[in-house]
């Protein structure tokens, strides 16, 4: 089930799936995803990233994953953020 709020006052709209806190931005007539992680917007929009279960990782969090260290606070974070999307 899809929930869609609109805003035309600022051309803009979001658009949330019931029961996960997944944001799409509309701006303009683009789809803009916002990170998981970060809840930031990335650069290049939809190709600036990937996806888990439908739910949107930026590519400076990508990276960030790819570099982090086993036993950092940041892998354990990522680990936290995934198993969420799974369970």
């Amino acid at each position: 089930m899809m929930i869609k709020t609109f805003d035309y006052t600022k051309n803009t709209s979001e658009v949330q799936e019931a029961g996960k806190d997944q944001t799409v931005t509309v701006n303009g007539g683009k789809i803009l995803p916002v990170c998981y992680r970060c809840a930031q917007v990335p650069k290049e929009g939809l190709y600036d990233g990937f996806r888990v279960q439908g739910m949107f990782f930026c590519s400076d969090c990508q990276q960030e994953l790819f570099t982090a260290e086993q036993d950092s606070p940041e892998y354990r974070e990522f680990l936290f953020l995934i198993k969420g999307i799974f369970y």
